[in-house]
């Protein structure tokens, strides 16, 4: 195999596990290291030019103005499902093919969801805080029961299968939205098709599970907010700017709902969002893929693609398959 250079900008690469790198190297793929570098890094941006391959995660937005530093890459290989910052378009102008790892994480981000419906729904930071503040409160925070009550799906693909999956131990009731109906799983799991209007004015819990795309930019607003229940629950562990922040904080200001639980951000680091004013959301820091599995699911993936790809295989997940053609060296 010719000389190929892997620039790794993906923070979360081989976090846990250095076997994907390893196997890098056994392919005889040369790597240049940048986990956690970027743009602003002068040494980052005097590897581009060298790299045939980008290995990046959340961090990097790939477009015309960084292909254009990078003139050999032919390769973007993206940690995790999502493409928020992946300019499709502008990898096919430059004739690279992209690629992710969709499925990697899809039991972590619904385990994360779950564990946000239920600290929302009892509490358990502030329950926390009080205790830690040497305060007693325990016939004054009142929570909310999630058993049997309805759970509405934004999105019913992959991750939110799971999520629909595990509702059914806390015998829930799921209605979901999604424009590609997954008909046999939703029939297999008891699962009402219904509107997002209907959706929202229905639901005891709403939890998003969608890409962010220009249609659904900003859907969550005022007055899809004010059309949820009073004791009502949103989640959000999908993409950052497909709820109005502005909107939603002033919903849980006013008690228009009873809370929050949201993993992803407009913009991050959250720094200056009034999000975090409030008592009644619960934030984490877009951590819903991060476990031990999810990450090392990731990494494989992406290796395995890459190393299929130099020894002539279509990798087969393909963000955009019209563009490929089969390596040659």
């Amino acid at each position: 195999m010719a000389a190929y250079t892997a620039l790794i900008e993906a923070r979360p690469f081989c976090a846990f596990d250095t076997e994907p790198m390893a196997l890098l190297e056994e392919a005889g793929i040369e790597t240049i290291d940048m986990r956690g570098s970027g743009i602003e890094d002068q040494a980052f941006l005097a590897a581009l030019p060298s790299a045939d391959a980008i290995i990046c995660g959340n961090d990097l937005l790939v477009n015309d103005a960084l292909l254009d530093m990078a003139p050999k890459v032919r390769v973007i290989a993206k940690l995790g499902a999502g493409l928020d910052t992946v300019d499709t378009d502008a990898c096919t102008r430059h004739q690279a093919i992209v690629f992710h790892t969709p499925g990697a994480n899809n039991q972590a981000v619904a385990d994360h969801t779950f564990a946000l419906i239920l600290a929302v729904a009892r509490r358990l930071i502030f329950c926390d805080s009080s205790l830690r503040r040497k305060q007693w409160e325990h016939t004054k925070i009142m929570g909310l029961e999630i058993w049997q009550k309805t759970l509405g799906l934004i999105g019913l693909g992959a991750i939110g299968r799971c999520v629909a999956e595990r509702a059914r131990g806390f015998q829930m009731k799921v209605i979901a939205h999604d424009p590609f109906w997954p008909q046999e799983f939703a029939v297999q799991q008891g699962i009402e098709r219904v509107s997002v209007q209907e959706l929202m004015r229905l639901s005891d819990v709403v939890s998003i599970h969608a890409p962010l795309t220009v249609e659904n930019r900003g859907m969550i607003d005022a007055a899809a907010l004010k059309s949820m229940k009073p004791t009502a629950i949103l989640i959000n562990a999908a993409r950052g700017g497909i709820i109005n922040e502005a909107d939603l904080h002033s919903a849980l200001k006013n008690r228009v709902i009873a809370g929050a639980g949201i993993d992803v951000f407009e913009q991050e680091p959250p720094s200056q969002s009034p999000l975090l004013e409030l008592d009644n959301v619960v934030l984490t820091p877009h951590t819903a893929a991060f476990t031990f599995e999810g990450m090392n699911n990731m990494s494989a993936g992406v290796v395995d693609q890459l190393i299929g790809y130099l020894r002539g295989e279509k990798p087969p997940y393909l963000v955009n398959p019209d563009d490929y053609k089969p390596y040659t060296p």
